[in-house]
């Protein structure tokens, strides 16, 4: 692989100014972006076994949401730079290699995204993966909205979204699987000897797919000043579905389980309508019924320009026991 990506986060302040860690990992990851960009300007048309990608996120927003999409006011939210590597052999692709850094809060805070290695079997019956990565769980197998103003509700659900562990999954005719045992940390370092199952079943055509998801363990949950932390014994049963009724499409999740012998169950419903190529509506309406409830409902817009940029609008009303607040985002996003 022509690159080497360094699985580190650095969050650190002297004097209200950036130590030198930082510094150099964010001059680092700026240099890298531009060496990026060189390239893929300068690529030939054939793809190489290198694809190098990545993207800039703008976002502002008139307050802080509970969870989910940003902070106050105007920042770079994101960047990210993503580098695949793919070895082949006379039966085909055989190893992946996979590497993203993110760059978040006006570039202050940089980590390893998804960062694995791949072997595909036969015919992609039967494929292992290693490392960290997106868990398989509902609608989070084949949806990612971490680029987005509105996004999926692991966050309050879950309280995990990507682990460090190994994952085996596959296809066969038209069912999908995947199971994945990881530390249910969310981080790089294993940090107890605890692991976190997690496995689904599906089936999809053309126009639809749907899911069958479990997942059972200790979860250490992300630090948030609105939503419960710390270590919780967690099970969770999931039915997802996705749609494609041109011009709608429809995702839903209906996800129950238990916190600790507690029981926990929620529902998630996302529409989004083409109005035309350029432009959708997007909209979500969930709820959450725990130790914390929570409920959602937002309307948005998406334009795409030009140049692989997107432009997109969002109303957000959140309640979290029983305090809720709006917070309209503008975002503008760009990728290469």
């Amino acid at each position: 692989m022509s690159g080497f990506l360094l699985p580190l986060h650095f969050d650190v302040f002297e004097n209200d100014k950036w130590s030198f860690p930082h510094r150099l990992l964010r001059g680092a990851f700026l240099t890298s972006l531009v060496m990026a960009l060189f390239l893929v300007a300068n690529a030939p048309a054939q793809a190489d076994a290198t694809q190098i990608s990545g993207g800039l996120d703008g976002r502002a927003m008139s307050q802080d949401p509970l969870w989910g999409a940003g902070e106050e006011g105007i920042r770079l939210h994101g960047a990210f730079l993503n580098l695949r590597h793919v070895i082949s052999d006379k039966s085909g692709d055989r190893y992946i290699l996979v590497g993203q850094v993110d760059a978040n809060n006006n570039l202050k805070e940089l980590e390893a995204y998804q960062v694995y290695a791949q072997v595909k079997g036969p015919l992609g019956r039967i494929n292992l993966r290693a490392g960290r990565y997106i868990l398989p769980f509902g609608l989070l197998a084949n949806l990612d909205t971490e680029r987005q103003l509105i996004q999926t509700q692991e966050a309050v659900t879950l309280g995990i979204k990507l682990d460090t562990g190994v994952q085996v999954f596959g296809y066969t005719g038209p069912f999908d699987y995947a199971v994945s045992v990881s530390q249910g940390t969310g981080e790089l370092d294993d940090q107890d000897s605890n692991k976190l199952l997690v496995a689904r079943l599906g089936m999809q055509n053309e126009d639809w797919r749907w899911g069958l998801s479990y997942m059972d363990g200790q979860v250490v949950t992300d630090d948030d000043v609105f939503l419960q932390q710390g270590s919780f014994d967690r099970q969770r049963l999931a039915l997802d579905m996705e749609v494609d009724w041109v011009p709608w499409l429809l995702r839903g999740e209906l996800i129950a389980g238990e916190d600790d012998g507690r029981s926990v169950y929620g529902a998630t419903l996302m529409a989004d309508y083409d109005i035309n190529a350029k432009l959708s509506i997007n909209t979500v309406l969930a709820g959450w019924n725990s130790t914390n409830n929570s409920r959602e409902v937002a309307l948005g817009l998406t334009y795409r320009l030009p140049k692989n940029f997107i432009l997109r609008v969002a109303d957000t009303y959140q309640r979290l026991n029983g305090a809720g607040e709006h917070s309209l985002a503008l975002q503008l996003y760009w990728e290469f």
